[in-house]
Order: C-alpha cells, then structure tokens, then sequence
C-alpha cells in the first residue's frame, strides 16, 4: 500500500518503533510506562471473513456520474427538463431548438434541432466535467435520425483561447435511429472545455443520446477509480442500492447502454441532487459482474420490492444463476457469459418500513410478501443467501420468522450518527460510535435468538455504516472506519455476524473523484492498510484495557506473519507500546505504516509514512504511537 507523507512529521514519525507477541497481555498505559502486549500464535481465533469489509456502490448522488461513470456529458439522454429544454443544454441562437416525445431513442425526450434557414442550430453544454488531457483518447458516440441528408458537426472547443479540441462532421442517412461514433486524441489540456452539437444544413434532425468518455474505460466506468476500489480490497459490493434499489428494473439494463431509459424521478429528494433526478443506468447486471470480478469480491444484490414483483426477482436469480438450459440463462448465454454468474447474497428489500415504496407496510402484510419473494428465488437457486429487508425490530421479526421459517438467512441492521452531526461530530462521539454500533448488534442478536427458538438463528448483516453518508472523507471518519473494522474483526465470531458494508466508498468517504483524477480519502487509506487482516486468523487478545489504546491482530493463514493494527484514541499525547513474541522468533526488521491525524477538526486529513522498525533479541518491538492516528504493523515471524 502507498502511503503519501503530505507533511513533514520526522520528528514524531522518527520515534516510531514496534513489538509484537500474541497472547495479550497487558502492562499498564499511561505516564512514562510502556504498554506490553504479549502475542501468543498458538491463540488463534476464527478465520477474519473478507465479507466484513464490504462496501455500497448504490446509485445515489454522485456515486455514479461524476463518481465511477466514465461518462463527461451532463443529462446526456435528455431526461431532465426545465422550460422545455434539457438541462444543462443551451441553445446557440434560441431557435430551431426543441424536445420531442414521438419517437425518443431513450427514455421519453429526444432534441429536435429544425434548420429552415441554412444556419447553424444546435446545442452546447459547458462544465469542469468535460476536461481533456493532453494526449489521452476519447470516444464518442451520437445517436441520430433525420429526414433528409443533413449534416451534423460536433466541436470540442477549449474555455480557454477557444482552441479546437476536436471538429468533425457527419452526413445524417434518411430513415431510422443510427449511431455515429469516432474517437481522437487530445491535442493540449482543456479544463472545463465546450461541446456542442450544430446542424449545418437544412432539414431536421433528431439527437437521441451523446456519449463522450475516455477510451480506456472500464465497461464504461472510469480506470483510475476502479483501480482505487482495488486498494480497498473490497469483499463484497452491495448494489444498485439502497433507497435506488426500489426503482431500479434489472431487465432494463439489457438493453444496450446507450438505449436504457434514464430511471427517475424519485420521490426522496436526496437521492439524485447531482443529476437533476435521474440516473442514466450506466451500470447494468452485466457491467456490475464485471466489476465485481476485476475487484476479486463477491457481488450481493438487493432486488426492487416495494413496486417490484415475485416473478421479476426469480427471473433475476436465474439470469445471474442458472444454466444455459434454464428461460433466464440462455438470455445470458446468449448474451455471451454463458458460465453462471454466481451470486450467492441476495437483499429482499431495502428499509422496507423507511425509505422505500412498500404501500403496506403492516408487519404482518411484509412477512407474507417478501416470504413470497423468499420462496420464489430461492426455488431457483436453494443455496442463495437472503437478507431480510424489515426493521431489526421484534415487532417486525417475530412475524417475518413465523411466516418465513429458515428461508431467511441474514437480518440487518446499521449505523450513522445524527444527520446535523454529518459536519459537527466531534473526536468524543467519533471514539464512542463504534460502541454503540456494538451495542446494536449485541441487542439484534439477542433479540433474534430469544425469537428463533427452532431451527437456525439468522446471521447479523450490518448492511450500511459510515458517519453519514453524503460527506467527505476526514481524518475523524477515518479513525472511526478504523476503529469499525477492528470491532468487526474481534467480534465477529460471536454475533455471528456474516457481512459488513462501508456506505459508500465513491464520493462519499473512501474516494475523491475529479473531473480526471482520483484520490484515497482517509477512510480509504484505512481500507487499504486493514485489507491485510482479510483471510487471516484472530489472535485472541485479551484488552487492552485502556481506553485509549484499539487493538486488533491477526496471523496470516500460513502461520509465517503477523499483523496488528493500532489506534491511539488520545487527542493530545502519544502512546508507548511493547510488542513482545511468545514461544516464536521475530524473522526480521518489523515494518510499520503510520496515518497520523493533521488537525482535529472536520476536514482534516492524514500524513502518512511507512518506517521500518528493529527487532531486539528476535523477540520484542516498541514503537511511539503519535496522538489520534492508526498504525499498521507486518512482521515475519518462525
């Protein structure tokens, strides 16, 4: 993992030094007095599942456009509206420009652009989005029919000195909907650039939907952010929602990308400020496998409930599930994916008494439907594990489980702080919210297990966790996210509790997204260094007991390292601790990656640094935790 070093913190940075052991035990904090924490690699625990580092990819604000979409063109199916004109589309002369409903291409509007008078009509959009690198290639694509052969011309125009990042023209062919599509290399960097659309002759010419986006894309979503989803290691990815998940109509996403009609509006008003609305459905089934497999992660799926039906979510089981021979799975294979794709995690329903279009939302009326879509899916595919989308609550489950028996396997819970702390929570609540978030699944699972009585209890799934989600990254989310996966690593086992997601990592918290580069935040960074403890197995520790010290280590499954991470929780002075090894030798210099809080305040960000530490008698390791930061330490051990 690469960690950058934003400021100069030699001076604490430089004191840094390691031990470790496994059996945990605990000399005193405090004063001038080191902590020793012995390490014992006989003690092993249960495997670290990598489900419990999950992340949401929901289609929510900027999550896909301006996020992981690789697409630099605004409202480009002409979906959003305003006075009778797309948004975020202009006019070049106020004429000759309209929408048109009676024969779109996508969704319900195509733009009409009427030439009488052999001028050029057309129209333009200008934002920090379409910015071009010198250098790089892009592709576009432009769907268009007409009447007779008109000519169309696209232009690519800098913001500044108005120079030509690309002109080219083509001649419209009479008759139906065709695409014309091309690609070109940037001549010189153009921030902020114009694009626009002119018809030149006269004639009419309909424009269904614009295209435009870097050529090395990833199925249509960006490479530079699909690379940093790889740094997180993520073990699942939860889509399309979420709140989006109850308007999103899987078979849509068959259609050819440029073809599926844009999904909205919404009636929660939060879910899509950023595009006016409406999603464009970038993302279908197909596109959302392939993204889940070059991130090595297991795909879970939350079907629509609310307005959906039994039937639609079977068949999306067995599009996903079944063989070449099955209705659903000769629709794939024909497709060309003909091995099955797999999907083991299934979400029925989302928040299904919140945020969601369920009209009924009587306890009782929710256990009988969604046993209905229970039973249904899992006749396709009897090894699906399904999350129970009601309200962690005994009013809610006692009847879900009377009615649903064992088709249930998972039931979810939560957590975000207040929404008018998303700006204002502060070191105290951050320190303190991972407890709370504890207590919620101690209290679930003692609550399902006082109701399931017979047969198997249900898993815990925390299906969505972050500070709050439409919020910046900071050095605080990030101690909280790092103080989250070690309470998930150590209690796992003990809630039985199968699968944790981070909400979400694009745009909201793990990843900054640019108009052409894309950053870590610190809760990503956190992600990147704790993905070594995936796959390996805890090491009991017992403590420590001071309350300012987090602790979790763990042993890679070839038994030959160990890696501990560690969080001083103090806001104001750092920590001494002594790693100290039972019964094993250290091999060989320890190596340690430090993220240290800059400021204390919503904002700030980590400085970052990795050192390597001496081993002293092949046996103990010290280092200087500095104030309010997380540490990753790897040593090789025999």
């Amino acid at each position: 993992m690469k960690i950058t070093n934003e400021r100069n913190r030699s001076r604490t940075l430089a004191s840094i030094l390691i031990a470790i052991t496994v059996a945990c035990t605990l000399n005193g904090f405090g004063g001038d007095k080191p902590a020793t924490i012995i390490l014992d690699p006989a003690r092993t625990g249960e495997k670290i599942s990598p489900q419990l580092f999950g992340h949401n990819l929901e289609h929510t604000r900027k999550a896909i456009w301006q996020g992981i979409s690789a697409q630099m063109v605004a409202n480009r199916k002409f979906a959003a509206t305003d006075y009778g004109l797309p948004m975020h589309w202009h006019t070049l002369s106020g004429a000759g420009v309209s929408l048109d409903e009676e024969d779109p291409y996508a969704g319900r509007h195509s733009v009409r652009l009427d030439n009488s008078e052999n001028e050029a009509v057309g129209i333009w959009q200008q934002h920090d989005w379409l910015t071009f690198e010198q250098g790089w290639k892009y592709e576009f694509r432009i769907w268009l029919r007409g009447d007779l052969e008109e000519t169309l011309r696209l232009q690519i125009i800098a913001r500044e000195g108005f120079y030509e990042v690309f002109s080219g023209q083509t001649v419209n062919q009479a008759g139906d909907w065709h695409c014309w599509s091309g690609e070109f290399v940037s001549p010189l960097l153009a921030k902020g650039a114009r694009l626009q659309l002119v018809a030149t002759t006269p004639g009419t010419i309909w424009i269904g939907a614009v295209s435009l986006m870097p050529a090395n894309h990833f199925h249509g979503m960006r490479r530079d952010v699909v690379d940093l989803l790889k740094e997180l290691k993520p073990g699942n990815l939860r889509w399309p929602g979420g709140c989006f998940a109850e308007y999103y109509y899987w078979k849509d996403g068959l259609l050819p990308v440029d073809q599926r009609p844009p999904i909205g509006p919404h009636q929660w008003v939060g879910l899509l400020p950023d595009s006016d609305g409406f999603d464009n459905h970038e993302i279908g089934i197909d596109e959302f496998i392939a993204l889940c497999r070059e991130l090595n992660c297991d795909p879970h799926i939350t079907i629509r409930y609310g307005e959906g039906t039994v039937e639609e979510a079977a068949s999306w089981v067995e599009y996903c599930n079944g063989d070449e021979n099955s209705p659903w799975g000769k629709v794939r294979t024909e497709r060309g994916y003909r091995e099955p794709y797999g999907v083991r995690y299934w979400y029925v329903g989302n928040e299904m008494a919140g945020m969601s279009l369920v009209k009924d939302k009587d306890p009782k009326a929710l256990a009988v439907r969604s046993t209905q879509f229970a039973r249904a899916m899992k006749a396709v595919d009897g090894s699906l594990i399904l999350n129970s989308g009601v309200p962690p609550r005994e009013t809610y489950l006692k009847p879900q489980f009377e009615e649903a028996g064992d088709l249930f396997d998972l039931v979810q819970t939560g957590f975000y702080f207040k929404p008018e702390e998303r700006y204002a929570v502060g070191t105290e609540r951050i320190l303190s919210g991972p407890e709370s978030a504890l207590n919620l699944m101690r209290s679930l699972r003692e609550l399902v297990d006082s109701l399931k009585s017979s047969g198997k209890p249900p898993g815990l799934t925390f299906y969505e966790w972050n500070v709050m989600w439409d919020r910046d990254g900071d050095a605080l989310s990030g101690v909280f996210a790092a103080k989250m996966l070690d309470m998930f690593c150590r209690e796992a086992d003990k809630l039985n509790l199968a699968v944790a997601s981070y909400f979400q990592p694009v745009t909201e918290g793990a990843i900054a997204v640019g108009p052409t580069s894309s950053v870590l935040e610190p809760d990503g960074q956190v992600f990147a260094l704790y993905a070594a403890h995936q796959g390996n197995r805890l090491l009991k520790i017992v403590g420590p007991e001071h309350q300012q010290i987090d602790l979790c280590a763990s042993m890679a499954p070839d038994g030959k390292s160990i890696f501990v991470t560690l969080i001083n929780e103090d806001t104001k002075a750092e920590r001494e601790v002594v790693l100290s090894m039972a019964h094993y030798k250290v091999l060989q210099e320890a190596s340690a990656d430090v993220l240290v809080s800059q400021a204390l305040e919503v904002g700030s960000r980590f400085s970052g640094e990795r050192k390597t530490l001496p081993v002293e008698n092949g046996k103990t390791v010290r280092l200087i935790i500095p104030r309010f930061s997380v540490t990753g330490v790897r040593l090789s051990i025999q």
